[in-house]
C-alpha cells in the first residue's frame, strides 16, 4: 500500500535505475531511510538520507514509488521532526 506522504524513517530501496544514475554514484539495491518533511519544502519534497546520517537527496513521492521499493514503512507521526 502506497503511503503518501510515506512516514519519516521508513526504510528504502533502490529498484529500477534511470539513465546516468551510475555516473552519479547510484546502484541498485542501495537501501536510503526517508528523512523528516522541510515546511519549507512541502510534503511533497522526500527527503532521503543515506547510510552516515546525511540528508544528500531529495525526490518527490511519485519518482520514489516508480524506482524504489518500500521495504519498511515507520509507524512514525511527527511528519517534521519537532519533536525529536
Amino acid at each position: 500500500m502506497k503511503k503518501i506522504p510515506i512516514p519519516p524513517r521508513s526504510v528504502v530501496r533502490l529498484r529500477k535505475l534511470w539513465p546516468h544514475a551510475k555516473r552519479h554514484g547510484h546502484e541498485k539495491g542501495e537501501v536510503r531511510t526517508i528523512g523528516y518533511y522541510s515546511k519549507l519544502d512541502g510534503l511533497d519534497c522526500v527527503w532521503l538520507v543515506n547510510a552516515t546520517g546525511d540528508y544528500d537527496w531529495t525526490t518527490d513521492h511519485e519518482w520514489l514509488y516508480e524506482k524504489f521499493e518500500v521495504l519498511e514503512y515507520s509507524e512514525e507521526t511527527d511528519l517534521y521532526g519537532e519533536n525529536r
